[in-house]
């Protein structure tokens, strides 16, 4: 049958059969004297219902159909998850267009859908530690990977030979950001007034979040924004279109229902990257060379991990400004799956081995004052053992942390550009809200280990009159 095929789908067709050629028109080849695909990394950004996972649903499809023995992933960050997600808008959208088990067979059981040709499209989860780091494919796609860390998706890059699809609503500071920036990725970006085939309902939903401010009347500055609210649409004195006066009309009803929503019209709209509501900190972006140049004294942090991120932090207080310098973000899970067998022997049979061995190979002064989550005794006292005599529990009384939220806010704060998951956390970091909307002193408690760090070297320096409040 064939595809109705949306304009995301075109491209994302094109950029994965796209090939590299050098300057003089030669093919680019690799180590083994393949010609290169000129994409490797093939980003789909956008809002809801711009049919971002749709048209990679019928890629892969039509992928399947074509070539032989492939292996193509799909990864979320459980498997339960992505089976609840992409199995089941895979299964239902194959069967809508026709396509139901007329080229593969499925394996309920193992989340395989296996082709004529021999390819597999299969289903995955990051939480499955031996697969992300054992698996090798062609393809792979990673499918709203929020709460995937970068470490991950590294693990399956490397183990892929073609092409990766990721698929995502920006709606906050991600390592996707950064993969941008790589030559071999393509951003394709769209929203839901790309997808010819969004539910109409579903488009009336995220019509209702635009706010009178991000109308056109008002974006173009034909109007102001208080104007605009007070703007007669039957005289329309100022000629507008039909269509703007439309536009207007709804973002004012929009408002009146309380349905607009300037974060939600951003990222689910038009798939841009907007401020989280509530965030915490603004904090500032410095070159790596600023922070090892000055000259002061290094403090350290632990947040320990063995399944979230295990964040080390280092810290300069200079001139009543505080210095943060990322040392480490991988959990230990992951680090230990990393490790050859020679390094696993050096930390088998030692309690916490692999507690001195990070801290051994990352070269911290054994000298230096060291401010570990105190949930972890066993960890500070294998620093203590290791040498490491000035590891102490970090300061956790009631109110702390809202303490060092307050601090940190009122401060000059610096961290350097290679702090990328610094970076991301500090962007994310944001207040709770209740059921009934409003906002509390709190944070949430969503990837914040190495503002933990953070909270816990402020304690730490203002508990020893390094740092004075007024």
């Amino acid at each position: 049958m064939k595809l109705k095929a949306t304009i995301v789908f075109e491209k994302i067709w094109n950029a994965i059969h796209e090939m590299s050629y050098n300057v003089d028109g030669t093919p680019h080849l690799d180590d083994n004297g393949s010609h290169m695909r000129r994409y490797k990394y093939i980003i789909l950004e956008g809002g809801s219902r711009s049919s971002k996972t749709i048209s990679a649903i019928d890629c892969y499809d039509l992928y399947a159909r074509k070539e032989e023995n492939k292996r193509l992933t799909v990864w979320r960050d459980t498997k339960t998850d992505c089976k609840k997600t992409v199995l089941h808008d895979m299964q239902k959208h194959i069967k809508r267009t026709g396509r139901f088990n007329l080229n593969y067979v499925f394996n309920k059981t193992e989340s395989i859908f296996t082709y004529k040709t021999s390819t597999t499209v299969e289903i995955h989860g990051c939480d499955d530690e031996e697969t992300v780091h054992g698996m090798e494919q062609d393809a792979a796609w990673f499918n709203e990977p929020y709460k995937i860390p970068k470490e991950v998706f590294d693990q399956v890059d490397q183990r892929t030979t073609e092409f990766i699809f990721l698929d995502w609503n920006p709606k906050k500071a991600h390592f996707i950001d950064s993969l941008k920036k790589d030559p071999r990725a393509l951003l394709i970006k769209s929203t839901f007034k790309d997808n010819p085939f969004c539910p109409p309902e579903e488009r009336r939903k995220i019509l209702s979040y635009q706010p009178i401010s991000r109308c056109e009347v008002v974006e173009k500055e034909l109007i102001t924004e208080s104007e605009a609210r007070e703007y007669n649409v039957i005289t329309n004195i100022l000629d507008f279109t039909i269509i703007q006066i439309k536009e207007l009309s709804r973002c004012r009803e929009n408002e009146y229902k309380g349905s607009a929503n300037e974060f939600n019209w951003s990222v689910y709209g038009l798939g841009e990257k907007s401020e989280r509501p509530n965030r915490i900190f603004r904090f500032n972006e410095i070159q790596d060379n600023v922070y090892h140049e000055l000259d002061a004294q290094i403090y350290t942090a632990s947040d320990w991990g063995a399944v979230d991120p295990w964040a080390i932090l280092d810290c300069k207080y200079y001139d009543g400004a505080l210095y943060f310098h990322e040392r480490h973000y991988k959990s230990e899970n992951i680090l230990k799956a990393d490790l050859t067998p020679t390094e696993l022997d050096t930390i088998k049979g030692v309690d916490e081995g692999i507690v001195s061995w990070v801290f051994n190979r990352l070269g911290i002064d054994k000298n230096r004052t060291i401010i570990c989550d105190p949930n972890r005794t066993t960890k500070i006292m294998a620093l203590r053992d290791a040498g490491y005599d000035y590891s102490i529990a970090a300061l956790k009384p009631p109110g702390s942390i809202i303490d060092g939220i307050s601090g940190l806010s009122n401060m000059m704060v610096f961290y350097t550009k290679s702090s990328d998951n610094f970076k991301y956390e500090q962007e994310n970091y944001s207040r709770k809200v209740d059921r009934y909307g409003i906002v509390l002193e709190e944070a949430e408690d969503v990837d914040n280990h190495l503002m933990d760090c953070a909270r816990y070297l402020y304690a730490f320096l203002r508990s020893q009159g390094i740092i004075k409040t007024i």
